[in-house]
């Protein structure tokens, strides 16, 4: 197999493929969740990761943990479905060639079966380690609301080449968990909301021009930040005028959650909502406005998903 280093890609597109049976998953690259799912009962997706991998070796990773009931009070059952299965796949090809993938990771897990079983079936990979597993890990908590039984498999990368855009969050400073942060960051939760709820729009692009940077770079855009701004359709939901934007959420049962290994964070509750909503009037459907921030060398919180 060819390595992702040698391969020398002009414009690297990064794919992360993924097939769910019967469990319910957080899968992440370098520790940024790509897809988090309390109960799947089959379901099969591809996902544009290019913003997500970094320089040098990436880190891929399911977080597998049984189902849950219907309601909250069902609570999440005590043995895996004897079918569940995640494999959970990392490949790059030049952009435009899609045809001719090359293998970077991939982890093809069975967390029903025993421990040293679970991950057998994974695809070797030369230079890449074997899928590490781990079932003594702190698990997935909310307020009010925990995952209390999960198996973390976790393994490395090939190493995608230097040349490969470094992004903003990677020298930012790390988050902690604390009262301080969660109460600063809503307040930018709670600019973002006030923007949309007059309705500026040249404030939104400015709170989004950071993200908006990154995204034109992560997927090779002609017209820079204008481009990376149109790929996020930043501010779309002030043109729906189905839509209505909700009261600002400040529950208790959000949680500041922080990912990519201490380096972002975000609000969101177990539902995963942020504190910021839109509700279809006419088919009752929720838009929650989702937001990645990292805190740079100043302290300032930076939205940059």
């Amino acid at each position: 197999m060819l390595n992702a280093q040698a391969a020398d890609y002009k414009q690297p597109e990064f794919t992360l493929a993924l097939t769910i049976t019967g469990v319910g998953v957080d899968v992440r690259l370098n520790d940024i969740t790509i897809e988090f799912d309390m109960f799947s009962g089959h379901s099969t997706m591809n996902y544009d990761v290019n913003e997500s991998v970094i320089a040098g070796v990436n880190e891929l990773k399911v977080i597998a943990f049984p189902f849950f009931g219907k309601t909250q009070e069902e609570g999440q059952t005590k043995a895996y479905h004897g079918e569940a299965e995640v494999k959970a796949t990392l490949y790059v090809n030049e952009q435009g060639d899609s045809n001719n993938k090359k293998l970077l990771s991939q982890i093809y897990f069975r967390p029903g079966l025993p421990l040293e079983r679970a991950a057998s079936e994974t695809i070797p990979i030369e230079g890449v380690g074997e899928v590490v597993l781990d079932h003594k890990s702190q698990p997935l908590s909310f307020p009010v609301f925990a995952i209390n039984q999960q198996i973390v498999a976790t393994r490395k990368s090939l190493p995608v080449q230097s040349s490969y855009s470094r992004w903003a969050w990677q020298d930012g400073k790390f988050i902690e968990d604390t009262q301080e942060n969660y109460d600063s960051l809503l307040s930018t939760y709670r600019e973002i909301y006030e923007a949309y709820k007059i309705g500026d729009r040249k404030k939104l692009l400015t709170l989004h021009d950071h993200a908006a940077d990154e995204f034109a770079s992560a997927y090779y855009l002609k017209g820079g930040r204008n481009a990376g701004h149109a790929f996020m359709e930043t501010g779309e939901m002030l043109d729906d005028a189905d839509s209505d934007l909700t009261k600002f959420r400040t529950k208790t049962n959000n949680k500041l959650d922080i990912y990519a290994d201490g380096k972002m964070a975000r609000i969101i509750n177990i539902a995963q909502y942020h504190p910021i909503l839109f509700v279809d009037n006419t088919q009752g459907i929720v838009h929650t406005m989702k937001f990645g921030f990292y805190k740079n060398q100043q302290g300032e919180w930076i939205m940059i998903r």
